[in-house]
C-alpha cells in the first residue's frame, strides 16, 4: 500500500523541481551576514506535523480551489510515466541521497517536459504555483492514503458474493478490509480535526474524482516501472 504514496511522491518531486527551475530566476549572491545577536532562550512552540497549517489552507480548501486543483491534477497526470521514469532513473544512479537525487532529476532531459506540463496545468486551472504546491501537499496525501486503504481490497471477499461459507483466505481478507476501513475513517477524522469539518465535507465530496485521477496515475506509474528498456 505504501507504494501508492511513493509513486505519487516520485511524480510530484520532479514536477515541482521542474516548475521552480522554470519560474525562478538565478538569485544574486546574498550580502555578507550581519553579526548574529546573542542567542535567546529556546521557547517551545506547539506545532502539528503533516503539511501546511489550517490557517495556511483556509482560503484553499474551498469548492472553487479544490475543483481547480482537480483540473490541475488531471493535466499533470499525463506526464506520470515520464516523472516515474525520472525518479527510477535517479534512484538507480544515486540511491536515496536527497541532494544527489535532486541533482540527478534536474539533469534529466525529461524534467523540462514535466515542468512545461505543470506550467500549462497552472494556466488551465488558474492556480498559482504556491496554491498548487500547498494543495498537493494536503490533498494528495489525503487522497493517496484513502485510495490505498479503500481500493486495494475492493471487490475481494468472493465468498460473500457467492453465498458460500467463507474459508480461511476469505476470512483473512474480510479482516483486512475491516481494518483498512477503520484506518480510512481515522484519516478522515484526522483531516477534520486539523482543517475543520466544512473542509472535510468538501474533500469527501471530491473523493470519487480524485480516486479516479489516482487510479489513472497508478496505472501509468506501474506501466513505467515494468516497461521493458
Amino acid at each position: 500500500m505504501r507504494s501508492h504514496a511513493m509513486m505519487l511522491c516520485l511524480f510530484l518531486v520532479p514536477a515541482f523541481l521542474g516548475c521552480k527551475k522554470a519560474e525562478s530566476p538565478k538569485a544574486s549572491p546574498p550580502p555578507p551576514a550581519a553579526k548574529a545577536p546573542p542567542p535567546r532562550p529556546a521557547v517551545a512552540t506547539p506545532t502539528r506535523p503533516g503539511g501546511p497549517s489550517a490557517a495556511d489552507m483556509k482560503s484553499l480548501l474551498t469548492e472553487d480551489k479544490i475543483t481547480r486543483f482537480a483540473t490541475y491534477q488531471k493535466e499533470v497526470s499525463a506526464v506520470t510515466t515520464e516523472a516515474v521514469g525520472i525518479g527510477l532513473s535517479a534512484y538507480q544512479k544515486v540511491g536515496t541521497d536527497q541532494k544527489k537525487m535532486e541533482k540527478a532529476v534536474a539533469g534529466d532531459d525529461r524534467t523540462a517536459k514535466i515542468a512545461a506540463a505543470s506550467q500549462a496545468a497552472l494556466r488551465k486551472s488558474g492556480l498559482s504555483q504556491d496554491e498548487a504546491t500547498k494543495l498537493s501537499q494536503v490533498l494528495l496525501t489525503y487522497y493517496s492514503r484513502l485510495y490505498a486503504m479503500e481500493r486495494m481490497f475492493a471487490g475481494s471477499g468472493g465468498a460473500k458474493a457467492t453465498g458460500n461459507k467463507p474459508g480461511p483466505i476469505e476470512e483473512a481478507m474480510a479482516k483486512v478490509q475491516k481494518d483498512e476501513a477503520v484506518k480510512a475513517e481515522a484519516v478522515r477524522k484526522e483531516f477534520g480535526e486539523r482543517y475543520g469539518e466544512d473542509a472535510l465535507a468538501l474533500v469527501k465530496k471530491h473523493e470519487p474524482e480524485f480516486f479516479a485521477i489516482t487510479e489513472k496515475m497508478m496505472s501509468a506509474a506501474m506501466g513505467a516501472m515494468f516497461k521493458k528498456k
